[in-house]
């Protein structure tokens, strides 16, 4: 007997979900009116700001993340 399972997606925490908004934002893949539609949304202080976003990623070494934010602003 095979069992299979799907595989666990971890859930963000706060400051993930808020960078990852961040990131949304700042490529243009989402706006402010789509994540109103959640009831709860979280975004870092000052996240207009490319550069706090770019900062977050590098700590985490999410390079990919900082070139397309970097594509997307201009940088």
């Amino acid at each position: 007997m095979t069992v299979t399972t799907k595989p666990k997606t971890k859930k963000m925490t706060e400051t993930e979900e808020s960078y990852h908004n961040a990131y949304q934002l700042l490529i243009g893949a989402t706006d402010y009116d789509k994540l109103a539609e959640q009831e709860v949304f979280y975004l870092p202080e000052n996240h207009e700001d490319p550069e706090v976003t770019i900062r977050y990623y590098e700590s985490i070494e999410d390079y990919e993340k900082c070139n397309q934010i970097i594509k997307s602003n201009d940088i």
